[in-house]
């Protein structure tokens, strides 16, 4: 990677380095469960902070902070909020009814079933999410990843003002393409961009669903973008 690119990953990872430090060490666990003293804070979240090894929560019914220097993060029941970040791991979270924030240095991010607003972004990984439930009040989704293919599942009623970016480089080992079931606008630059480091061309889709609520913005380099509706 050339010097705009390598600037692009440092910057990144220094604040996601930051987010790490920032968050209060009140517990670890290995298990399905919480079992150790001080994992749950007085508001009740389930607050979590490691210099290595994998987190595994089964249920946070106040929300959960959950950060590890190194190891996969599962959290399997979430309600208030979901802020997680690993350094080198996975993260997966099964059902979550409030917001979501993940963020992981090298690993994929899966979320099963999801009732909020997410952002997720991953620097070596595929990113998948799947939005349920109504859509009565804005829910806004951001999916990132700078290596991996990156799919969305929404509801066939989510109204959504959608832009995606797709970015590919001169040495990529094959074609990718956005793939979407709601017909949305693609264009893709005839020109390579020499702006970010290696040369890249762009694939980009915009579009509108209904009265365009709810704001999705998915990005990713050298991977697919899938977009569909159940």
């Amino acid at each position: 990677m050339q010097r705009a690119g390598a600037a692009s990953l440092i910057l990144i990872a220094g604040a996601i380095a930051a987010g790490l430090s920032g968050c209060r060490h009140t517990g670890y666990t290995n298990d399905s469960t919480i079992t150790e003293p001080g994992a749950t804070s007085d508001s009740g979240e389930v607050s979590i902070s490691k210099m290595g090894g994998g987190i595994d929560v089964r249920d946070a019914p106040h929300g959960a902070n959950l950060a590890t220097m190194g190891g996969d993060i599962h959290l399997r029941n979430v309600a208030s909020f979901a802020k997680v970040k690993t350094m080198g791991g996975s993260i997966a979270i099964d059902h979550a009814t409030g917001s979501i924030d993940a963020a992981t240095m090298g690993g994929e991010i899966t979320i099963g079933q999801a009732n909020g607003a997410i952002k997720a972004t991953s620097m070596g990984g595929d990113v998948r999410a799947h939005m349920v439930g109504t859509s009565s009040e804005r829910r806004d989704v951001e999916l990132t990843s700078y290596g991996g293919t990156v799919t969305l599942t929404l509801p066939k009623d989510f109204p959504m003002d959608v832009r995606i970016t797709l970015a590919y480089t001169k040495t990529a080992p094959r074609a990718y393409e956005i793939i979407d079931h709601v017909g949305l606008e693609q264009r893709e630059s005839p020109d390579w961009d020499m702006s970010d480091g290696m040369p890249r061309k762009y694939i980009r889709a915009a579009g509108r669903v209904g009265s365009g609520l709810n704001h999705v913005v998915i990005k990713t380099t050298n991977g697919d973008v899938i977009l569909k509706q159940e």
